[in-house]
């Protein structure tokens, strides 16, 4: 009997950095149990010349392992146990390439020497933000910026803003978060494990994000429901802000 691709199952795959070849003929091997190239082929539709690069790059990303039988056969790893070496193999390769990257900064500044004399001035700027993307892009820059502090008041403002679950992977050790607001249990537990502390109390804004009383993100939601964001480095626009949540967490009823 034919089988039948399940399209659902091969986007959640995809999420894993994996082709369309190599999500259909992991798929289809999941089903077969093991299986020639020739017969992942046919039952995956994929084209009998491009089956065998998708199965080489899925052995060498931990999906399948190969039996150098005559002609060989294919077996796949289980999905818990090949997924979860998928994302330990896709943070590796993130580092490596965050740490290349990081060393071209210097290389492309000295390239464009004017950048370095431009009068631009961050510190009094007003930056308005558009999309969910741009919004959590800035938040988590903001996070992983953060020396001393990170404050945050809103409803579920770590889940919006995309943190929740990476908290851990974006606060520096020592930095100390305070969140105001409605929460729910997972973003509680991480706030603890952290060695923050937050109020659960009826959110006084929508989101605001303050970091080291020096940088500020307020999140707003216009007539259609879309996020925007302002974000600034301005001091006498961010004064009142601190000011506010100072104020809002001393009289918070209650800590954890």
């Amino acid at each position: 009997m034919k089988i039948q691709l399940d399209e659902e199952v091969i986007k959640l795959l995809k999420e894993y950095s994996l082709n369309s070849y190599e999500a259909k003929a992991y798929y289809v091997l999941l089903l077969l149990g093991e299986a020639t190239a020739t017969l992942i082929a046919r039952e995956a539709q994929i084209p009998q010349q491009r089956v065998y690069d998708a199965l080489r790059s899925l052995e060498r990303k931990g999906f399948v392992q190969v039996k150098n039988t005559n002609p060989k056969r294919y077996i796949p790893i289980p999905p818990r146990k090949a997924l979860n070496n998928r994302i330990r193999q896709l943070r590796l390769e993130f580092e490596i390439r965050e740490d290349n990257l990081k060393k071209l900064v210097d290389k492309i500044e000295e390239k464009i020497p004017e950048a370095k004399n431009s009068s631009f001035d961050n510190g009094f700027q007003v930056f308005i933000l558009e999309g969910r993307e741009s919004i959590v892009n800035q938040a988590i820059s903001m996070i992983s910026s953060a020396r001393s502090t990170v404050k945050i008041a809103g409803i579920k403002p770590l889940f919006t803003l995309g943190c929740k679950g990476n908290l851990k992977k974006y606060l520096k050790r020592k930095v100390k978060i305070l969140a105001m607001g409605e929460f729910d249990k997972p973003c509680k537990e991480e706030i603890k494990k952290l060695g923050g502390e937050y109020c659960e109390a009826a959110a006084c804004c929508q989101y605001l994000l303050i970091v080291d009383d020096s940088k500020l993100l307020i999140v707003y939601f216009d007539e259609k429901g879309a996020p925007n964001g302002l974000y600034t480095e301005n001091e006498a626009i961010i004064k009142p802000f601190i000011l506010f949540f100072d104020q809002q967490w001393k009289n918070c009823p209650s800590k954890d």
